[in-house]
């Protein structure tokens, strides 16, 4: 069993590559805080069987699901930072949702670990008596043997921002009002921040978010508006360097820009530098950051370099959204 540091780090490789495949397609607009409302979010119609506590909900799969109206005892494979924002806590959740998510690793305790994402322990599941399962589209092949167990709805993760995931997710929970609570909340604070900075930053200044380190030996990206970055790029409007905007604008990023230690000057010469270093390969991160192409970057020189903790920083959820929008503050104002 991979420890946090190093789990993140591999989800491509346990979860198919689908989870790290969605990562960095959040979107949002100018200085964007949660999206408005989308129209592809699935509606649940009200039926009659309502009255008896249950209705009818097309999930992901286009299928048609009786769920409870109410639910109670949930266990979810992916979905678990969007039940606590909205202040319900599952009885039991994949591994990764309980050793892999800084945002939340306070406010796990009593939920039961029901094994690996991709390989549920059905069995477990069984003890725990749900009334509702979450899964996502990865798990469509055990769907079946899941609903065996109790009602079973595939909320879709590719595709979707961390926004919308909360809007459906609680659509399914009969929680539509906490997401909107916690949403507007949320663009408030992050209104707060930019007001905030304003008195720290200088508007000539330009940032960078740079990962060392990760599930390939020897990789260096560097991030646009995209998972590390959403939160500088998006959420707090900060400038980045034209080079990494004109690459990033290319497409094809959602695993970040793969560099080269000698593109190190070309891609990550912004004024203020965010890091993240994975444990995975300590000899890579060690031959980077004793290089005199990286001790001679802007940032590293003027003692501008802020590390955080990839258990916040590369996860993708609006819960660590919220971390690294404190975190941020908290480095750029101190």
């Amino acid at each position: 069993m991979f420890d946090r540091k190093t789990y993140l780090a591999f989800t491509a490789l346990l979860i198919a590559a689908i989870l790290l495949a969605a990562c960095g397609k959040g979107e949002g607009g100018e200085n964007a805080g949660p999206s408005a409302p989308s129209s592809s979010a699935p509606v649940s119609p009200t039926t009659p069987s309502e009255q008896a506590g249950t209705r009818l909900y097309k999930d992901a799969l286009d299928r048609e699901v009786e769920i409870p109206a109410h639910p109670q005892r949930v266990i979810t494979s992916q979905y678990l930072p969007q039940m606590i924002a909205l202040g319900m806590k599952p009885v039991g959740a994949a591994t990764h949702l309980l050793t892999g998510f800084a945002a939340i690793k306070d406010q796990v305790g009593g939920i039961e670990d029901v094994g690996a994402a991709n390989e549920l322990n059905v069995e477990k599941m069984l003890t725990l008596k749900p009334d509702l399962i979450l899964v996502a589209e990865w798990n469509r092949d055990a769907v079946e043997q899941l609903s065996k167990i109790a009602p079973t709805v595939v909320v879709q993760w590719e595709g979707q921002d961390p926004f919308e995931h909360l809007r459906v997710v609680a659509d399914v929970l009969d929680q539509s009002e906490a997401a909107e609570q916690w949403l507007q909340a949320y663009k408030a604070k992050s209104d707060e921040a930019r007001a905030k900075l304003a008195g720290f930053v200088d508007p000539s200044e330009t940032f960078g978010a740079v990962v060392i380190g990760g599930f390939e030996n020897r990789q260096l990206r560097v991030y646009g508006p995209g998972n590390v970055g959403y939160t500088l790029f998006e959420t707090l409007g900060l400038p980045m360097t034209e080079q990494v905007r004109t690459e990033w604008e290319k497409g094809d990023n959602s695993l970040g820009l793969s560099i080269s230690l000698e593109q190190l000057p070309e891609f990550a010469s912004a004024d203020r530098l965010f890091l993240v270093t994975f444990h995975n390969d300590e000899d890579f991160v060690s031959e980077v950051e004793q290089s005199k192409l990286w001790n001679n970057l802007p940032a590293v020189k003027n003692n501008k370099v802020y590390r955080v903790d990839d258990g916040i920083w590369f996860s993708y959820d609006v819960m660590s959204f919220e971390a690294q929008l404190d975190e941020a503050v908290q480095l750029l104002t101190r």
